[in-house]
């Protein structure tokens, strides 16, 4: 929201957003991709879900397949903001704040979890508590 709302302030500082690409669009020199952010995990893939609901735009050099980074994707970013563009959304002018790529990374459809944690735990035991050194219900 800061880069959204003074954009001076913190104009050419090195970010790294993701979240959901909303359009693609390719110009001669380079691609605008419009990205819905989304909070990121430790190894900043963007979560499926949550956010404060801010836009931004990824201004990458290239060009980008809007095939391979169509709508619904997850992409993360990584570059210094440079200055903000006003586009319309619906009838509402919106403020994008704006990302020069240096680095990105489209990433997989997010599939959640499907095991219980307790069968990942590196110390789980099966076996607990009538295992091979426990001696249980006798104490010797």
């Amino acid at each position: 929201q800061a880069a959204q709302q003074n954009a001076q302030a913190v104009l050419g500082q090195r970010v790294r957003w993701g979240g959901e690409i909303l359009s693609v669009r390719n110009n001669e020199n380079d691609t605008e991709v419009e990205i819905y952010g989304r909070p990121l995990f430790d190894n900043a893939e963007p979560k499926p879900a949550g956010g404060e609901g801010i836009r931004f735009i990824a201004d990458i050099d290239g060009f980008l397949d809007p095939a391979q980074y169509s709508p619904g994707k997850r992409l993360t970013v990584s570059g210094a903001l440079t200055q903000t563009r006003k586009r319309p959304v619906g009838e509402f002018q919106y403020t994008y704040p704006v990302v020069d790529v240096q680095a990105y990374h489209l990433w997989p459809v997010y599939q959640a979890p499907t095991e219980p944690l307790g069968w990942r735990y590196p110390y789980y035991d099966p076996w607990w508590p009538w295992g091979p050194y426990r001696h249980w219900p006798y104490h010797w």
